[in-house]
């Protein structure tokens, strides 16, 4: 599969220093440390112009922030939900294409942590150029909604 590929020519990271941290959408300690790391890609109205909506979280939303250094680089926001669905949210990277190797690694990670809260499924919306990627790693498209497209994957 393209991850597994990937996963070999990078060594498991896209690149040497960059790092995918997880948080937990709540009013503990974390919580500030979350948003001073996403407040530049929630604010930012350049961002919810491409993605097509705003970046959204609610508490017991789960936040993978990728860094590069110190310095981060991309996010994305799971939401899940009781009939064991989850969403997939608020993906930005930097640069946003479809050749960066980042966005690949958050759509991996997060289907790993929904299927580690045993989650049955994740659905997430995108743009056609990053449909090449998706349907190689099995995920099945569905909805188009304009210019968008939501895939879906069984876990």
């Amino acid at each position: 599969m393209l991850w597994q590929e990937i996963k070999q020519a990078t060594k498991g990271h896209t690149s040497m220093s960059t790092e995918i941290l997880k948080f937990t959408h709540d009013d503990g300690p974390e919580h500030q440390a979350l948003f001073s790391l996403v407040g530049h890609f929630i604010s930012n109205p350049v961002i919810p112009a491409r993605l097509g909506a705003p970046i959204t979280t609610k508490p017991g939303d789960i936040w993978l922030v990728a860094k590069e250094g110190d310095k981060p680089c991309g996010c994305c926001v799971i939401t899940l939900h009781k009939n064991g669905a989850a969403k997939l949210h608020g993906l930005y990277v930097a640069p946003y294409k479809a050749d960066n190797a980042l966005y690949l690694a958050l759509v991996h990670r997060a289907a790993e942590e929904v299927t580690a809260a045993q989650g049955k499924m994740v659905r997430h919306t995108t743009l056609p150029e990053f449909a090449g990627w998706m349907t190689q790693e099995g995920w099945k498209p569905g909805l188009v909604r304009g210019k968008y497209t939501t895939y879906e994957k069984e876990l």
